[in-house]
C-alpha cells in the first residue's frame, strides 16, 4: 500500500475531473455552531449559505495561508490540473477587473 493510499480515509473521495475531493470532517460543536451563526449573518446576501460551506471556506483561508509560509507546491501532475492558460475576466473589456463570478 501507498503513502498517498494511507494517508486518507477509505470514504473520501476524488471528483471525476481530479481537482477536488469529497471527505468527512469531524469539528468541534462550538465550530460549527459559529459557522451556522456565520451563515446566517451573510443570508441576506447569499440566502442558501450554509455552516458546511463556511467551514468549507475557513478550511480553505488556513490551508492556503500556511501552505504559502511553507513554501510547498504541489506535485506536477497535481499542479496540471489547475494550468489552463485561461485567466479570468474578458480581455476585450477594460473595465473588466478578472474577478471571475
Amino acid at each position: 500500500m501507498t503513502n498517498e493510499v494511507q494517508s486518507r480515509r477509505r470514504g473520501t473521495r476524488v471528483s471525476k475531473d481530479g481537482r477536488s475531493v469529497s471527505v468527512r470532517l469531524r469539528v468541534d460543536r462550538r465550530d460549527y455552531e459559529f459557522a451556522r451563526a456565520w451563515a446566517a449573518v451573510h443570508a441576506e446576501a447569499d440566502p442558501q449559505g450554509t455552516a458546511e460551506e463556511q467551514l468549507e471556506g475557513y478550511l480553505a483561508m488556513a490551508l492556503m495561508q500556511r501552505r504559502a509560509e511553507s513554501g510547498w507546491t504541489p506535485p506536477p501532475e497535481i499542479e496540471a490540473l489547475f494550468t489552463t492558460g485561461k485567466s479570468a475576466g474578458n480581455p476585450q473589456n477594460p473595465l473588466d477587473d478578472s474577478i471571475p463570478f
